[in-house]
């Protein structure tokens, strides 16, 4: 999701830009979000400084006050375009899969990890919102809804490709934002409890995964054991489904 920091002057960015954007010019606003969004993700909202943005474009400081009110708002803003881009590459990972109904389903728990894993420090603002109450407020007033939706897409995924395990099949997913048949998924009590375990449990494997988690740092059983555990725990949680619906 994240490229590498980018070297050198302008010329240099061209990449970058069409990486996020499809086009080597975007606005001076979008350029502002999409360097922010590899800046947090490399040190972490604390540390992030907006100085590294502006001093990349080569733009005044106030620029973040004129655009997006203030450090917080910028914070605030690509919080939201980078958990929806997270959720829309989440689903191209699935789609990427062999067409097979637990292949799918294994494929949305790798993404879901490694993504995760990828904008790294943005997990404090995602998961964690209570480290800013500023930028937590700002992302609700400006945002909420449109996240929310974008969560409630991002479930209704899991919860289809869970049916489609019941099911034996590989249905084509039509729901779009606010489209989502949520009474349908809610009232199964087999989705609703995997599409929970499924979720829950891949997002503690990303946070332990991204190397981020302190006290399971330098235990070196568990470095050298790390990818066969990661394995061992999807595999159990691909069987707990497929033995749920006698598969």
């Amino acid at each position: 999701m994240f490229p590498g920091p980018p070297e050198g002057g302008l010329d240099d960015l061209a990449a970058f830009w069409r990486h996020f954007s499809g086009s080597e010019e975007p606005s001076n606003r979008d350029r502002m979000i999409y360097l922010t969004m590899r800046e947090v993700a490399l040190v972490g909202p604390a540390t992030f400084n907006t100085s590294v943005v502006c001093d990349t474009l080569g733009i005044s400081y106030p620029m973040v006050n004129y655009y997006f009110g203030n450090r917080d708002g910028l914070i605030a803003e690509t919080a939201h375009v980078t958990y929806k881009s997270y959720v829309e590459k989440l689903w191209a990972g699935v789609q990427a899969a062999p067409s097979t109904p637990l292949d799918r389903l294994r494929a949305w728990m790798t993404s879901h990890m490694r993504l995760n894993v990828e904008i790294r420090g943005w997990g404090a603002v995602l998961n964690y919102p209570r480290f800013s109450s500023t930028v937590e407020s700002l992302l609700e007033e400006r945002f909420g809804e449109d996240h929310r939706l974008h969560f409630e897409l991002n479930m209704g995924r899991l919860a289809q490709l869970i049916a489609d395990v019941r099911d034996d099949r590989v249905s084509v997913y039509p729901y779009g934002i606010g489209e989502i048949p949520r009474q349908d998924y809610l009232s199964d009590p087999d989705v609703l409890r995997l599409s929970t375990v499924l979720a829950w449990g891949t997002l503690g494997v990303a946070v332990w995964r991204s190397g981020r988690h302190t006290p399971s740092k330098g235990v070196p059983e568990l470095a050298a054991l790390g990818d066969r555990l990661v394995d061992g725990h999807f595999d159990t949680l691909v069987e707990l489904v497929r033995t749920t619906f006698g598969r």
